[in-house]
C-alpha cells in the first residue's frame, strides 16, 4: 500500500473503479457522498453508488447536504489528509474544504482539457464526432474545470461507442492513472501546468428536449447524437402522439432528395428517412411510450406510420 491518506468526493457508479483502486493502493480515510433522495415513477429511495461502496468496505462516511456544514470541515482536519479526490460528485467544493489537505484537491475529469468543460464532456465530445476525448486530472480551483493540470490520457472513441460505453472504459483506464498520478504528486516528482485558456470549450449538461429528432441535421449528426445520449435522453420523435425512441439505427450510404423527415422506405430490415443535406437515416429499432422494443415494421403492423415524421 503507498503512503497517503486520501478523502473522496463521489456519487454516482462512475467513481466506483477510482474507489476501488484508491482502497486498494491507499489509507481511504473518508467517503463523503450526496445525500439519499426520492425519485423516479414510484419515488423510490435512491442510495449513492458511492455510499453502498462505503458501507460494503467499512469505510466512514458523511453525507452532508450542505458542504460548507462544520462536521465535514471538523472531520477532515482530524484526518489531517494528503489530499482529496472528487469524481463525480455533483457539487462545488468550496475553497476551505478543497485546499485544506496537505496537497489540496484533484478532480478527474473525462476529457483533455481544457476542451470539453463542465457536465456532460462525453456526450458532448460524441455528439460533435468526435474521435479522441480521453481523462486529465487536475487541481480544483474556483473555476469549473480551470485548474492546473497534473496529468493526462488520451483514450479513443469508437465508431460504435456510447456514451455508456465510453464512460465505463475511462473510468476503467482512470483508476490507474489516477494511482500513478497521486504517487507521484505526493511524492513530489511532477508539477501542474496551466490549461491553455484560449483552447477551452464547454459541455453544458444535458436537457431532454436536446433528444427530439430534427431532421433538418445531417445523418451522421444525429447517429452521434443517439450515441451521445445514450442511455439518456435518448433521441426520439413524436408518432400518433405518442413518444418514440429510436433504440438502434445506422447512417446509409445512398442520398435522397425528398424533404427532411419523409420515410422513404419501409421494410422488415427498418425504416429510411430522409435527413438534412441529401444524407439518409435507417432505424432498425425503436420504443414506442410505455411499449417494448421493436422494429419500425413491426410498429407498422398495427400503427399507420405517416409518410413525414415530425
Amino acid at each position: 500500500m503507498a503512503n497517503g491518506d486520501v478523502v473522496f468526493f463521489g456519487t454516482s457508479a462512475i467513481g466506483l473503479p477510482i474507489a476501488r483502486e484508491l482502497n486498494r493502493a491507499f489509507r481511504l480515510r473518508l467517503m463523503v457522498t450526496q445525500p439519499d433522495r426520492r425519485g423516479g415513477r414510484n419515488r423510490q429511495l435512491l442510495v449513492p453508488a458511492i455510499k453502498h461502496f462505503a458501507l460494503e468496505n467499512q469505510l466512514p462516511l458523511l453525507q452532508p447536504p450542505d458542504l460548507r456544514e462544520p462536521e465535514l470541515e471538523l472531520a477532515m482536519r482530524r484526518i489531517a489528509p494528503d489530499i482529496a479526490v472528487v469524481v463525480a460528485y455533483g457539487q462545488f467544493i468550496p475553497r476551505d474544504i478543497r485546499d485544506l489537505p496537505r496537497f489540496h484537491s484533484v478532480n478527474v475529469h473525462f476529457s483533455l482539457l481544457p476542451a470539453y468543460r463542465g457536465a456532460a464532456p462525453v456526450q458532448r465530445a460524441i455528439q460533435n464526432g468526435e474521435s479522441r476525448s480521453g481523462i486529465t486530472v487536475f487541481e480544483l480551483s474556483g473555476r469549473m474545470d480551470a485548474g492546473p493540470v497534473w496529468s493526462r490520457e488520451e483514450i479513443a472513441i469508437r465508431p460504435d461507442d456510447t456514451s455508456a460505453t465510453y464512460q465505463q472504459r475511462l473510468g476503467e483506464r482512470a483508476a490507474p492513472l489516477l494511482r500513478r498520478t497521486l504517487e507521484e504528486i505526493i511524492a513530489g516528482t511532477i508539477q501542474p501546468v496551466p490549461q491553455d485558456e484560449s483552447l477551452a470549450s464547454l459541455a453544458p449538461a444535458l436537457e431532454k428536449k436536446e433528444g427530439r429528432a430534427n431532421w433538418q441535421l445531417p445523418a451522421r449528426r444525429l447517429y452521434d447524437t443517439l450515441r451521445a445520449f445514450s442511455p439518456w435522453p435518448g433521441l426520439f420523435f413524436q408518432m400518433e402522439k405518442q413518444q418514440v425512441k429510436i433504440l438502434v439505427a445506422a447512417v446509409s450510404q445512398r442520398e435522397h432528395r425528398s424533404q427532411p423527415g419523409e420515410v422513404l422506405a419501409l421494410a422488415p430490415g427498418g425504416m429510411q428517412v430522409a435527413c438534412g443535406l441529401g444524407t439518409i437515416l435507417e432505424i432498425s429499432a425503436i420504443q414506442p411510450e410505455g411499449k417494448k422494443a421493436m422494429s419500425p415494421w413491426q410498429f407498422s403492423l398495427g400503427h399507420r406510420i405517416p409518410a413525414r415524421l415530425s
